[in-house]
Formats: C-alpha cells, sequence, structure tokens
C-alpha cells in the first residue's frame, strides 16, 4: 500500500513543480493520486478485514481466514464485490493524503517549521496528521458499506448511511473512533510524507 502511495504522490508532485506549481499545490495533487492508488490495494483488503471481524464466531465461518473470505465474497458477488465501498475508500484515502501532505506543507512553510531542523519537519508532520482526521465520517461510511455487504445485507448510499448514523448517534457518531485515527494518521504522516520531505523526494 505504501508503495502504491508513493508512486502515485512521487510523480504527480515532480509533474505539478515541473509545470510551475507550488510546494503545496504539489503536496495537495500528490496526496490525492497517491491515495487514490492505495485504494485500489486498500478496498480489497477493507473488505477482507471486514467481512473477518463481522463474521467471527458466527456458524459457518469457524475457519474463516483471508484467502477464504475472499473466495467467498468473488463466489458471490464476483470479482467487483471485493471492490464495494471503492467510493467512499476513494474519497476517503485522496483526502486522507492530500489534507496530511497539504497541512504538513502549510506548517512547513507557512509557518515556518522547517526552519527548526528535523524536529520542526516532525512536528508540521503532527499537524498534518491530526488535521487530516476531519474526514472521518467518510471512513464511517466504508466500515458501514463493507459491513453490510460481509453481512448480506444490501448497501446504502453515502448519504443514507450518513443520514442514519446521524440520526442514531448525532454528529459525533460520524466521527466514532477519530482518536486511534488520529494516532495512525500522524505516525503515517511523519514516515511517508515527512520522511520524503527530509530526504528530498
Amino acid at each position: 500500500m505504501g508503495a502504491f502511495y508513493m508512486l502515485g504522490s512521487t510523480l504527480t508532485k515532480k509533474r505539478i513543480l515541473a509545470m510551475g506549481g507550488s510546494k503545496t499545490v504539489a503536496a495537495i495533487a500528490g496526496g490525492v493520486m497517491g491515495g487514490v492508488a492505495q485504494a485500489v490495494v486498500m478496498t480489497p483488503a477493507g473488505m477482507i478485514f471486514t467481512s473477518l471481524n463481522v463474521n467471527r464466531g458466527k456458524k459457518g465461518y469457524e475457519n474463516d481466514n483471508a484467502v477464504i473470505a475472499a473466495r467467498r465474497i468473488i463466489a458471490e458477488k464476483g470479482v467487483m464485490g471485493m471492490f464495494v465501498g471503492s467510493i467512499p475508500m476513494c474519497l476517503r484515502q485522496a483526502t486522507n493524503w492530500a489534507s496530511r501532505s497539504g497541512i504538513t506543507e502549510i506548517a512547513r512553510t507557512n509557518l515556518k517549521m522547517s526552519e527548526y531542523g528535523v524536529w520542526g519537519e516532525i512536528g508540521s508532520g503532527i499537524i498534518g496528521g491530526v488535521g487530516s482526521c476531519w474526514n472521518t465520517p467518510i471512513e464511517t461510511v466504508r466500515v458501514l458499506m463493507q459491513r453490510d455487504i460481509s453481512m448480506g445485507r444490501q448497501p446504502q448510499t453515502i448519504g443514507q448511511y450518513m443520514g442514519s448514523v446521524k440520526e442514531e448517534h448525532g454528529i459525533p457518531g460520524l466521527f466514532r473512533g477519530v482518536t486511534p485515527r488520529a494516532i495512525q494518521a500522524v505516525w503515517q504522516t511523519v514516515f511517508m510524507v515527512v520522511v520524503p520531505n527530509i530526504l528530498g523526494i
């Protein structure tokens, strides 16, 4: 997944800079393309992961593993069944990495954090990682959509899922799990955005 992101991001950033775009624009565009490229791998991986979780302990699923879950999904829904939830996954990944890269670059340049060396670079990545979690509602929808498919239910639209969660749990329900997401976003941003920045990639 990291390789898909780095390839899409690096090639896009270099192209934008060669066209005369700013570092911030290049960072945002690179994040979008890298995130979408990563979603190609993450959507089926998320489908398998969700299937294993929602069916754990159920009769007939006792011996499930990643291969068995994938085969069952393909047998029931075809190969494209592995890509159910691809729209929210692409939206999540594109906005994730665009935000992580863009906010990090703004912190580096506009807030001049790059002037403080490695610790300033890491600090900009922390800001970028935490700031990217505004899109948690998209991840909530992705989980619910893939959960329903894994349980044999008809998936709803993005708007229907958001409306249902908001009605039942209020707006905070759309941000369930935001704290662990923020922790994950910080280390991923430092590793995938800050380190390449330091290395000049």
